[in-house]
């Protein structure tokens, strides 16, 4: 819920709801009622949160993208070593080369 990640990131940083107020140039009471769930902010003033925070619109609105076949096997690539990465480089260069290469 947009409420609960808003308030954890605001704290996380040690922000206050009136600091927050100061750099959104909204009033405390909109904070407040942000993080009680009462209202919403508009689209840009989401952004501008969003940064101030270093966090994506989904990371903030706590929404998960879906997992997507590329999303999960760079996680993989990325957790081998650089020895291990170069040879799977090869392998798919190699791979892509007799698929799609030249016929003769």
């Amino acid at each position: 819920m947009f409420a609960e990640m808003m308030k954890r990131y605001r704290q996380g940083r040690g922000i206050t709801q009136q600091g927050l107020a100061d750099m959104l140039e909204v009033s405390l009471s909109a904070v407040q009622k942000w993080e009680r769930g009462q209202a919403e902010p508009n689209a840009r003033t989401l952004q501008r949160m969003a940064d101030i925070f270093g966090v994506t619109l989904d990371e903030l609105c706590d929404r998960t993208p879906p997992e997507t076949n590329v999303t999960v096997m760079t996680r993989a690539f990325r957790q081998l070593t650089p020895e291990e990465q170069e040879k799977l480089i090869a392998v798919g260069r190699s791979l892509f080369a007799h698929a799609f290469g030249e016929k003769k």
